[in-house]
């Protein structure tokens, strides 16, 4: 996720595919910047962040505490089968951390409100509005002075991707919502996924390795442990070879990795979370 604290340097982007194992990387893409993920099956989901976040405008005499840090990158309801993975800007306003915002957004629902609609709603309502406080000015702004190279980087990175994962009636659903200038809302069915990643780690995600749907979302795997296990595989490989390329100050993502299973009995890290 991306930070905007000040002002004066570019941010790295990242691309997400929503696939099915029929559907080649570059067919469905959009920008983000993280590694998030999501695999349904058809009872339950798993979910899957790195926790690096970067400030996308800092000072010069930052300290390296104001440049990077880590955050939890995946809302958990307390009491509902239902978690939300976030990529893109990682604030919407001052100490107003994105995450935590949509934590406090789907605390309302009840079990009569979790389906895909309704939980679409819910977010792009409020978000679209969180949303157009960054990239409007920005907007303005470059209309008057095309080289701003804050308000650049302020629409750069004021957008949101975000996996949708809940249970309903014993039966899985997962999806995506899009938030830019516009939305887009998809959902994805079993044994495809989403998955997204900085546009550094292209290459290394298109080897043999991970080459294809059907190997990026394990589609052989059933078993609920063994899929968070290879969700948490996949994350950390790509931030192995992101810290194999990149000095640390440059580096787009980062662990501890989280890995969320949403199943009938509700939402929880597996086997556990650590403190952000």
């Amino acid at each position: 996720m991306v930070s905007m604290k000040r002002s004066g340097i570019a941010v790295g982007l990242a691309i997400l595919g929503l696939l099915s194992p029929g559907i080649a990387w570059g067919e469905t893409l959009l920008r983000a910047g993280t590694i998030v993920m999501g695999v349904p099956r058809d009872h339950f989901v798993v979910l899957g962040a790195d926790r690096l976040w970067s400030n996308a405008l800092p000072k010069v005499d930052d300290p390296p505490s104001e440049r990077q840090g880590r955050q939890v990158k995946i809302a958990v309801h307390e009491s509902l089968p239902l978690a939300i993975a976030a990529a893109g800007i990682a604030t919407l306003g001052p100490e107003q951390d994105t995450v935590e915002h949509i934590r406090r957004l789907i605390a309302p629902l009840d079990a009569s409100r979790l389906n895909f609609d309704t939980i679409v709603q819910l977010l792009r309502t409020d978000l679209e509005e969180k949303l157009e406080a960054v990239r409007g000015p920005a907007k303005r702004a470059l209309q008057q002075n095309p080289a701003d190279a804050a308000a650049q980087i302020r629409l750069k990175v004021a957008r949101l991707t975000l996996l949708i994962a809940y249970v309903a009636n014993g039966r899985a659903g997962f999806g995506s919502l899009e938030l830019a200038d516009g939305w887009k809302a998809r959902q994805t069915a079993p044994p495809g996924g989403a998955v997204a990643w900085p546009d550094a780690l292209d290459a290394f995600y298109a080897q043999d390795t991970y080459r294809g749907a059907a190997a990026m979302f394990g589609a052989s795997i059933e078993e609920p442990v063994k899929l968070a296990e290879h969700v948490r595989r996949v994350i950390e490989a790509g931030i192995r070879e992101d810290a194999r390329l990149y000095e640390p100050a440059k580096r787009h993502v980062g662990g501890p990795v989280d890995v969320v299973l949403i199943d009938a009995r509700g939402a929880r890290c597996v086997p556990s979370c650590s403190p952000p």
